[in-house]
């Protein structure tokens, strides 16, 4: 556990990130006005106006505030890993400015990822056929950093859940770190919290700014980091299935992304109206209540990766459940959400060819008998 000096520096960290999130998200707001970079609302968004994308900067800088004040040797190797955290962040950018395809993107991430595991960073699986080998380990390590970075910035879709989905899971790692004497964990999990906390201020529903994927990946990224930390101080596989639970919807919004495009036969880089906070909507639900659901989901989860993590069977199996109920029933409704879509556009095809021309009186313009009678006396010369 923590020592009280300890805790003081903890909040203080804390309240660094969230006053910094607080005072630079307005600031980079009125930028990304001026310069008018903004998300544009197309099938996929929820929102009807182009709103401010470029929240992630107001994150970093409190993250990167929270962090600098703490002190610990995870701590420092995280600023070991400072040159590729600033390469996602760039590539982020890069993506909010010009909407770079996916292919790039993956690429530059898999070549941060790489540096990241080439400075020390592994995610242990407790499993000897994964850890006993570094090469098998560094490319388990390798997809699941670049897994972390697609899964946070898929679920940003919705006003206020990434960011408030990666304040539950911050939250989540803190006290796993608390329970294990990792202070360098708890002060990375608590900047993350704080800048979140402070950047959902002006993001919660109705959302004045977005974070784009300069955010999504860096939550993505930061979140894969402080896993990957908690499983090198305890590398059993309950540290495993911990984190893999307080991580929970990001990744259970990615598997169903995969297994309805596989089901689906559709392209497994093809967007599409059918994440699980689309399908919530699409049930009825107000953009508030989708958030509270899924804010109630990556609760759950996390509290159960927290219980999971002293060691016991009984929460990774109840989270096993959870996970499984909760991917059937929006698979199956990811699936029928489909069908109807092909079902309306088919219907709609059909009724367009089946609509019949109006008739009209034909009309000719006013010098067309002259010109015909030229045209005859032409003719007949």
């Amino acid at each position: 556990m923590l020592g009280n000096s300890t805790w003081f520096v903890e909040m203080a960290v804390f309240l660094t990130a969230l006053v910094v999130s607080v005072i630079a998200t307005p600031i980079v707001r009125r930028f990304a006005v001026r310069w008018r970079l903004g998300d544009k609302p197309n099938g996929r968004k929820i929102h009807p106006d182009v709103i401010p994308h470029l929240g992630g900067v107001a994150l970093l800088l409190g993250v990167m505030a929270g962090i600098a004040i703490a002190s610990g040797e995870n701590t420092t190797v995280i600023l070991k890993a400072l040159p590729a955290t600033l390469l996602v962040v760039m590539l982020g950018l890069v993506d909010d400015t010009r909407n770079l395809a996916a292919r790039p993107k993956l690429v530059v991430q898999l070549v941060a990822a790489a540096v990241l595991v080439m400075v020390g960073f592994r995610l242990h699986t407790g499993i000897d056929m994964f850890d006993t080998f570094a090469i098998v380990g560094g490319i388990v390590s390798l997809f699941f950093v670049v897994g972390m970075l697609s899964s946070v910035n898929l679920i940003d879709g919705h006003d206020g859940l990434a960011a408030g989905v990666a304040l539950l899971a911050s939250a989540a790692f803190a006290v796993i770190g608390a329970m294990d004497g990792a202070d360098g964990v708890v002060a990375g999990s608590l900047a993350i919290c704080g800048a979140c906390l402070g950047f959902l201020l002006f993001n919660f529903p109705p959302a004045r700014i977005y974070m784009g994927d300069t955010g999504s990946m860096l939550l993505g990224w930061t979140l894969a980091q402080i896993a990957c930390l908690i499983t090198m101080r305890s590398p059993d596989p309950n540290t495993f299935a911990a984190v893999l639970l307080v991580l929970g919807v990001p990744i259970l919004d990615t598997l169903l992304a995969v297994a309805r495009r596989v089901v689906l036969r559709a392209p497994l880089f093809a967007a599409d109206h059918l994440h699980i906070h689309h399908v919530l909507r699409d049930s009825g639900l107000s953009p508030r209540k989708t958030l509270l659901v899924l804010y109630g989901l990556q609760a759950v989860l996390a509290g159960l990766g927290i219980a999971a993590a002293t060691g016991r069977a009984v929460p990774v199996i109840v989270g096993l459940v959870v996970i499984t109920v909760t991917f059937v029933w929006f698979l199956r409704a990811m699936i029928e959400g489909r069908a109807v879509e092909v079902r309306t556009a088919e219907a709609a095809a059909a009724q367009a060819v089946a609509r019949p021309v109006a008739a009209g009186p034909i009309t000719f313009p006013a010098n067309f008998s002259s010109s015909l009678s030229e045209r005859r006396t032409s003719a007949s010369r």
